[in-house]
């Protein structure tokens, strides 16, 4: 039986252990510092192993037209653009402050870079890349980051079986093996009876030398029902 093991941030990974957390803030700081840090001690107070954020620039990522994919009844904003815009303030200063203040508390700095200004001047902030799933085929990207020589995590919404085989072997062929999967459905919120836990059977069978982990997009619940069993189907990473 395979065992695979995986290191993230000195954490190592592998079957049996206590999941990996990552606590998703991303833009929820809404362009201010200080949300963002109380967003962090909140992050660390709760457990989390990680506090991620996500680092972009609306004038690279979409284009003026793109329509929205959330559920407008609760962001009404219906251009990709216009959204992005608001929320993309932050940049290598503000990141740069956010990880000495992550570093404070004892829990990890991880954002997403979706270009490659940000992958480059997030790189001595990490300790590993996590890559979203709408750039699991951008392939410039990829290998940007895999020549980075650092674990990555790749979400998988939306991609078929050959396109994460695709993205596995352009960052191999970088000489970086230290890579895990996390299943995740690209509905913003997703409801519990969609979010298709069984793919992380899956994925376990198709990568059995691979962690697999689990992006969570539906609505906080007391007993976090959903996570758990993400963890017990064999969810070594959780984002939620």
């Amino acid at each position: 039986m395979d065992n695979p093991e995986l290191i993230l941030d000195k954490r190592i990974l592998t079957i049996g252990c206590e999941p990996y957390i990552i606590a998703e803030i991303g833009v929820n700081h809404e362009g201010d510092i200080d949300k963002a840090k109380k967003l962090i001690y909140e992050a660390k107070e709760g457990g989390a192993d990680a506090a991620k954020f996500q680092s972009y620039k609306a004038s690279k990522l979409a284009s003026r037209n793109s329509p929205s994919y959330w559920d407008t009844n609760k962001e009404a904003t219906k251009s990709q653009y216009e959204l992005f815009q608001k929320y993309d303030k932050f940049d290598e200063k503000e990141y740069k402050i956010l990880a000495d203040y992550c570093k404070s508390l004892e829990i990890s700095f991880i954002s997403t870079p979706f270009d490659f200004e940000s992958a480059n001047y997030l790189d001595p902030l990490m300790p590993f890349y996590k890559i979203a799933s709408a750039d699991l085929t951008n392939v410039p990207l990829l290998r940007q980051v895999a020549k980075k020589k650092k674990p990555i995590v790749l979400s998988t919404g939306a991609s078929s079986t050959e396109e994460i085989d695709f993205a596995i072997n352009i960052i191999e062929k970088c000489d970086n093996k230290q890579i895990a999967l996390l299943h995740c459905i690209l509905n913003y919120p997703t409801s519990n009876e969609d979010a298709n836990l069984s793919m992380i059977k899956s994925l376990k069978e198709n990568y059995p030398n691979k962690i697999i982990g689990y992006s969570d997009h539906t609505l906080p619940d007391k007993n976090m029902n959903v996570l758990v069993a993400a963890y017990l189907m064999g969810s070594l990473i959780i984002e939620k």
